[in-house]
């Protein structure tokens, strides 16, 4: 009795540990029960521990609860349960209302279908109770939330007074119109009221009742499907679109239980208004939106048969292909194994098949208000320009490409990334077609090689490269003007040494004086905060004046002189591939940055050079390389093993070790001084030849040492040749 009574006790406990302990205590006293006196008694504390007034108690009845109806048969208690389950519906504690929805599944599997007619009426009515916040009238079938407010409108489509009031004058296009609409869209509001209270404030316990809903469908099984009325559908449908995400969340989810209840005729007949709730699922700016709806499309294919999956794939075939590449990755992974399942190996046939539908869905999504979308829709335009039928695809590559130059200027620095990136990747794909807007996508890559990101600086370069192989000497022509503009503009870079002169460096901004500023609290005090994804300054108006297509993005960070030489170097490493020729005329001057040292960022220069001089010397021949520039890159290179920048160090041991390989160790060590000799051996960021494999972090063991000590002393007697 005593074991009995402290696992009550513990059930009810405040901390959740000391509950899950109890439970498993529980559990075990079920087990070992040998009479129906202890069952009876366990049963008695439940009931108590149900009738409490704290939270932590009722939480700790219903689990119990759950196991005593998994594991028990005792007369009238799981009646009583469903009871105590209604009541609880509507508790004060969400922790509550989901262990509710948790014990009805159990009560649902164990008993059938008639927990659910006990309880589906009551359910019903709490959601339809709760659909719409106190104040805010009915939501009929709500769109789900696009991210962005805006002005509410007067009877007859007005503007309110504040605007009425402004004085207008001028055409549409007038500056006071825009003074104007900014003043009514941006006029002071009461926080938590109308327009100011947040999507998921007020709803009280609509997502828990949708959760209930969900379970009791799940726990009673195939033989829910009677009950599950038009009116049923109905409610679930406009849940699908309600504002709060959390119950579109609910919604989606509950939608693959409806899904595994009429799998069959009875849901091919009914699905297609279905199949379209589940694409604006799959549109829903939410990422958890997103993967409930991927899980509820994969249900729902499943269960409609592969015999009828073509009355709906032109409704779900876009927004399926585009979930491939969204930024979560729960929603990407999962949506790839649906991919496969549905499609298998006939993917690039059913998009072309239904190519109008995808290309609508994608221009669509090219629009979304969410950036990680806009960045998605990117991708999947050039998979289908690279992919699908040209046939199919063609008559539809000039809205694309439209869409890709508008992607290429917005203002979230992701998207402008994998724009430049689709715009190279559609050049190469279809390179006449893309000749009426190539002047305008050469002036965007060699904007964009002076980005303020390093990736967009990447692939600004990366897709000029593809724009070489498109179009041969033309594009060389165009690229060349740029790259003599941009590389030497590191020379202009200000030496921000100055505030820390005092300082003794061995370079002219060394590491004292690094680790000086990295310390100063003027650099890190009342800076602007910035958006994730974008370069322009929180709380800002600047992008609403910025955003009517006539200018470019415009960060709010203005461009260093440094990065325009930084995306040269990326250049120059495509152009050697390309056009090895075009090339070699800048390598000396790279060189010559790689001696530049006097700048805070001069390092984050010098990583990139080191990250591409490999593959510049692979591309330009190693006999070439080893005869006009190696020379001329070794001593920077090792300076930069100790130049106190981890990143820079790293990359130069990365260098240093790709060069020795592909020149040979024995030539490449002739080419030192001791000195550097001597860093070859020690230095931990330097790999061993290959061949010699890694005995320790830089270092080569014994025997590799004396192999490569030998292989150095052969190039010195040889003369380095």
């Amino acid at each position: 009795m005593a074991d009995v009574t402290d696992c009550l006790l513990g059930l009810g406990a405040d901390k959740h540990l000391d509950r899950e302990r109890a439970l498993r205590k529980f559990q075990q006293l079920i087990n070992d029960a040998g009479t129906s006196a202890c069952l009876n008694d366990l049963a008695e504390g439940v009931k108590e521990l149900l009738t409490s007034t704290t939270w932590e108690q009722k939480i700790g009845g219903l689990m119990g609860a759950k196991v005593m109806v998994e594991q028990c048969d005792i007369a009238g208690f799981d009646d009583l349960m469903i009871d105590e389950c209604l009541r609880l519906l509507e508790d004060n504690e969400v922790r509550v209302r989901l262990a509710v929805g948790q014990l009805m599944r159990s009560l649902a599997a164990k008993l059938g279908v008639s927990v659910l007619q006990r309880c589906q009426e009551t359910v019903l009515a709490s959601i339809h109770n709760h659909f719409d916040r106190e104040g805010e009238g009915s939501r009929a079938d709500s769109t789900f939330s696009s991210g962005c407010i805006t002005p509410t409108l007067l009877p007859g489509n007005r503007f309110p007074a504040a605007t009425a009031a402004a004085p207008i004058g001028g055409g549409p296009g007038s500056p006071n119109l825009l003074a104007a609409l900014l003043q009514s869209s941006y006029q002071p509001l009461v926080p938590g009221v109308g327009q100011m209270r947040h999507g998921t404030e007020g709803w009280k316990c609509l997502e828990t009742s949708m959760k209930v809903l969900q379970q009791l469908m799940e726990g009673t099984g195939p033989a829910v499907a009677p009950h599950i009325t038009p009116d049923v559908q109905a409610l679930l449908y406009r849940a699908m679109h309600h504002p709060n995400r959390f119950v579109r969340e609910s919604a989606h989810f509950t939608a693959a239980s409806l899904c595994e209840a009429l799998a069959g005729p009875q849901l091919v007949d009914t699905g297609l208004e279905l199949a379209q709730r589940l694409a604006d699922g799959l549109s829903d700016n939410w990422s958890q939106v997103r993967y409930a709806a991927c899980v509820a499309t994969r249900t729902f294919l499943n269960c409609v048969g592969q015999e009828s999956l073509d009355k709906f794939l032109p409704t779900l075939t876009g927004p399926m292909c585009l979930q491939r590449y969204y930024v979560a990755e729960g929603v990407r992974l999962y949506a790839q194994e649906t991919w496969r399942q549905v499609m298998g190996n006939t993917g690039r046939t059913q998009v072309a098949k239904y190519i109008d539908q995808v290309v609508f869905y994608y221009i669509s999504q090219s629009k979304a208000n969410n950036h990680a979308v806009r960045e998605a829709a990117c991708a999947v335009i050039a998979e289908l320009m690279e992919k699908v039928d040209r046939q199919a695809v063609a008559p539809h590559v000039p809205d694309l490409l439209r869409v890709l130059l508008l992607c290429f200027k917005d203002s979230s620095w992701p998207v402008r990334d994998a724009a430049c990136t689709a715009c190279g990747r559609c050049v190469l794909a279809y390179p006449e077609e893309a000749r009426e807007m190539l002047d305008h996508l050469y002036a965007l890559w060699s904007d964009h090689l002076w980005d303020n990101i390093p990736t967009v600086r990447e692939n600004s370069a990366a897709a000029l490269a593809k724009a070489v192989v498109a179009y041969g000497e033309e594009a060389v022509q165009h690229i060349l003007p740029v790259v003599r503009n941009l590389l030497p503009q590191a020379y202009q870079q200000p030496a921000e040494s100055q505030k820390y002169s005092g300082l003794e460096n061995t370079t002219t901004f060394g590491v004292a004086a690094r680790k000086a500023r990295d310390n100063d609290p003027f650099v890190h005090t009342n800076q602007d905060m910035f958006s994730c994804g974008s370069l322009s300054a929180r709380f800002s108006t600047e992008r609403l004046v910025k955003s009517d297509g006539c200018n470019d993005y415009g960060f709010a960070r203005a461009k260093e002189p440094w990065e325009a030489s930084d995306g040269a170097v990326r250049m120059v490493r495509e152009l050697a591939v390309v056009a090895p020729a075009a090339a070699s005329e800048f390598i000396p001057q790279v060189a010559d940055l790689a001696r530049l040292a006097t700048f805070q960022h001069a390092y984050n220069m010098h990583e990139s050079i080191w990250r591409s001089l490999p593959a510049i010397a692979t591309s330009l021949g190693v006999k070439e390389f080893k005869q006009q520039y190696l020379e001329q890159f070794l001593p920077p290179l090792f300076a930069d093993l100790r130049c106190g920048h981890q990143l820079a160090e790293a990359e130069a041991g990365k260098c240093i070790s790709a060069l020795r390989d592909l020149i040979g160790p024995r030539i490449f060590a002739g080419r030192l001084d001791d000195a550097q000799r001597a860093a070859l051996e020690s230095d931990t960021n330097i790999m061993p030849p290959k061949g010699l494999g890694v005995q320790g972090p830089g270092q080569l063991g014994a025997a590799g040492l004396q192999h490569q000590n030998g292989l150095q002393q052969q190039g010195i007697q040889a003369g380095g040749t």
